[in-house]
């Protein structure tokens, strides 16, 4: 069950996964007690890496729980399908409608949380036929500081925050489908009281093409091609707190492109799957510092000199049936890594 809370309380359900938390949004992952450099987080198979050097803007702040289907939680090198890990993954995969008779569906959600007065308000709508689906997808959350025991105002600790999810469906052929999807979010104004800044903007881009194709009377029962491209932008800011000593600007920027291309097997006792996949990513975060004496000079640095990430892998899977309730599952990845 998902009710309208954030998908960080829905995460913490799994005893695999804990938070760290700096505010009242946009909570870390931690898989298996591992934090994220050794972890892998994504959604619909698309790596994503964000734009901040504090970790102030997981892959997980850029789902809501209004548009997922479900969450896959893997622990170590069983983790590995679209990318090299040590602690685990999560896989955040959103809602997706088949092909049917004719409808339409009009959701309405809201909701409202006192010790915050948080406004969550959201729609969703969604249209299915024998050749065409589309899933449309929005959320607002608007929260003002959240109060503790006794009453105690935590401040810095608001934010404001949009979802907006579209995918859509084609199929071409009786066992043949094409499908596009897109992300956007836009965080603004978000507080972090564990933290000396806030964060003024926090905006996401996520595009996605995929193909897929059942084999009729084949070993081959599926295979799914995607490739995806997305951008985000991130700016910390520290110009509503009292008593900086010096005002810093930290924004940055990432953008990655990427594709995978799965397929599923079965022979005999044995379910197969092989994945091949790549990404290219490019980081650039820089830090510009205002001494308090207009005769000092600036100071300026890059804290991620535009950095550029090469990932090429290959994942394979057997998950052998012993019998109706047993089963033995053996994994292995190969992937190369170039870092510039």
């Amino acid at each position: 069950s998902k009710p309208l809370t954030s998908i960080d309380d829905y995460l913490q359900k799994s005893a695999k996964v804990d938070m760290i938390k700096r505010g009242a949004y946009a909570w870390e992952p931690i898989i298996n007690s591992m934090p994220t450099e050794r972890t892998l987080v994504t959604i619909d198979g698309m790596r994503i890496f964000g734009a901040c050097t504090d970790k102030m803007d997981p892959i997980t702040s850029y789902v809501e729980v209004s548009n997922l289907s479900e969450a896959t939680i893997c622990s170590g090198q069983e983790g590995a399908c679209f990318g090299s890990t040590i602690g685990g993954s999560i896989d955040l995969k959103r809602n997706r409608n088949n092909f049917g008779n004719k409808k339409w569906d009009f959701n309405l959600n809201s909701g409202f949380e006192t010790n915050n007065q948080q406004k969550i308000i959201g729609t969703a709508i969604n249209y299915v036929d024998s050749l065409f689906y589309a899933d449309t997808d929005f959320m607002l959350r608007d929260a003002e500081n959240y109060k503790a025991g006794n009453n105690k105002e935590v401040l810095f600790s608001q934010f404001k925050k949009i979802n907006f999810s579209v995918t859509s469906g084609f199929k071409l052929s009786k066992n043949k489908l094409v499908e596009g999807s897109v992300i956007y979010d836009k965080a603004t104004d978000v507080g972090y009281p564990a933290l000396p800044m806030d964060v003024s903007i926090a905006e996401a881009i996520i595009t996605s093409l995929k193909y897929e194709y059942a084999p009729l009377n084949s070993m081959v029962t599926h295979w799914e091609t995607k490739v995806y491209f997305n951008t985000i932008m991130h700016r910390m800011d520290d110009t509503k707190r009292p008593f900086v000593p010096i005002h810093m600007d930290m924004p940055g920027w990432s953008k990655t492109y990427g594709y995978y291309s799965k397929i599923k097997s079965k022979y005999g006792s044995h379910n197969l799957l092989l994945n091949l996949n790549s990404f290219y990513n490019r980081s650039v975060a820089e830090m510009t510092m205002y001494p308090s004496d207009p005769n000092e000079n600036l100071m300026f640095m890059y804290t991620w000199p535009d950095v550029r990430t090469l990932y090429a892998g290959i994942y394979l899977e057997d998950n052998f049936e012993i019998n109706c309730h047993s089963n033995l599952k053996f994994t292995t990845n190969l992937g190369f890594h170039n870092n510039n």
